[in-house]
């Protein structure tokens, strides 16, 4: 997206939600230029992230959808505190202007929680899976690797680009060492639905940095 189009979207967002509201949700997020506005994306996968890596709610089937910075959180939670938690940990989040947190809390095992469970798109995946034998779809894919990468100390700076076509996942980037290259492509071998994995374009090279 060129710096107009950025622009225009960030002075839309402004309308839309009212100066009031924004500066409620983030006291610069009016202020903010097109370049500082995070992408969306960018956002759900660091919430993901930091989900999996908090030992409070690795555990928990959560969808996070982010919409122009507003994160709407969907799902299941053990307790009032654990959904709380979670509602931290995106609001928190570089480029969040907002949070719905959506968690139901409900003890796991009930019927109230496996619904909660089976509104998450990964929920959903899973369902399909056990009735009907169906694969999980590329999209899905595409962005539980995107995550699981994010959530590795070792590769969560580099820019690794992750493809899914028919199951089948391609790696492409640069990475500093074989052993991250390897760990890197078992992250994508070990996720579920997987049917194989491409990483000759995924290439070592010894000057290969972070982008932190």
């Amino acid at each position: 997206m060129n710096t107009l189009n950025k622009t225009l979207m960030a002075s839309f967002i402004a309308a839309s939600l009212g100066l009031s509201g924004v500066v409620a949700a983030d006291d610069h997020a009016a202020d903010r230029t097109a370049g500082e506005v995070i992408d969306d994306a960018a956002i759900t996968a660091s919430i993901k992230a930091k989900l999996l890596e908090d030992e409070r709610t690795e555990g928990f089937d959560i969808n996070v959808d982010t919409k122009n910075g507003r994160v709407t959180l969907k799902g299941g939670a053990d307790s009032l505190a654990d959904k709380t938690i979670a509602g931290d940990i995106a609001r928190t989040t570089d480029g969040v202007t907002g949070v719905d947190n959506q968690l139901t809390v409900a003890a796991p095992g009930t019927e109230a929680r496996k619904e909660a469970n089976e509104a998450t798109a990964s929920g959903e995946v899973r369902e399909t899976l056990s009735d009907t034998g169906e694969v999980i779809n590329d999209a899905w894919i595409t962005s539980k690797v995107k995550t699981q990468l994010v959530a590795d100390e070792d590769i969560a700076g580099l820019e690794i680009n992750v493809e899914t076509k028919d199951n089948r996942v391609h790696l492409i980037g640069d990475v500093p060492n074989a052993e991250v290259r390897a760990e890197a492509v078992r992250i994508a071998q070990t996720t579920q639905g997987v049917a194989g994995v491409d990483a000759s374009r995924l290439v070592v090279r010894g000057n290969a940095s972070a982008s932190r």
